[in-house]
């Protein structure tokens, strides 16, 4: 089986590097993919994956493990809602699934929805009903460390500097687990790597059977 994974607003695909060595090594088949992430919403960021996506699943021959850092679980959370078959799964990491006093912070800035662009509105608190919940099993890691308190006044505590814990639950009985990092670096954590293979070993076939 395939995971592919979905980097975050304004990161490369890059960004999933050290997360994407974890989980090969641990004998999965992983696929990076990156998107234009400042210059779409997050539907539309899906759609532009989309082809993409239908190629890797095709090649894998049955569903895949969609895995998501910030805005990129979001977008994983369009791309398996209107498929039941393509997602086995789906790991969010840092991802603000009930929206980010942050972007409610930067939306509100011309210069930052000059620099973020028009996902930065779909972010926000009052725009996360508007994310579709998809019905495949998911699983949320969010961070509890801060690097940079920028925001440290207007997002309650525990949080990672972007995303509170309270806003990185989305209450659909996904697995959940607290990791003391920071949102920048969560998907390079060991303990995030953790979560993911466990949910991978309880998602998808062992490796060795693995298509």
């Amino acid at each position: 089986m395939t995971v592919v994974l979905l980097h975050g607003l304004g990161r490369t695909r890059r960004s999933m590097a050290r997360l994407a060595a974890r989980i090969a090594a641990a004998g999965y088949r992983v696929e990076t993919l990156g998107y234009p992430s400042r210059r779409l919403g997050i539907a539309a960021c899906a759609e532009h994956l989309r082809p993409a996506i239908t190629a890797i699943r095709h090649r894998a021959g049955g569903p895949i493990v969609l895995v998501g850092h910030s805005m990129g679980g979001l977008v994983a959370r369009h791309l398996a809602t209107p498929d039941p078959d393509l997602a086995a799964g789906i790991v969010m990491l840092g991802t603000p699934n009930r929206g980010s006093e942050a972007a409610d912070i930067v939306s509100a800035s011309r210069l930052g929805r000059a620099v973020f662009g028009p996902a930065i509105h779909d972010l926000r608190v009052d725009a996360s009903g508007a994310i579709p919940v998809p019905a495949c099993p998911m699983a949320v890691v969010a961070g509890t460390q801060v690097l940079i308190p920028f925001f440290r006044r207007r997002i309650p505590r525990p949080h990672d500097g972007l995303v509170s814990l309270e806003r990185a639950q989305l209450g659909a009985g996904e697995r959940w687990r607290a990791v003391p990092a920071h949102h920048t670096w969560l998907m390079d954590h060991p303990d995030t790597a953790a979560m993911v293979l466990d949910a991978l070993t309880a998602w998808l076939p062992p490796p060795d059977r693995a298509c």
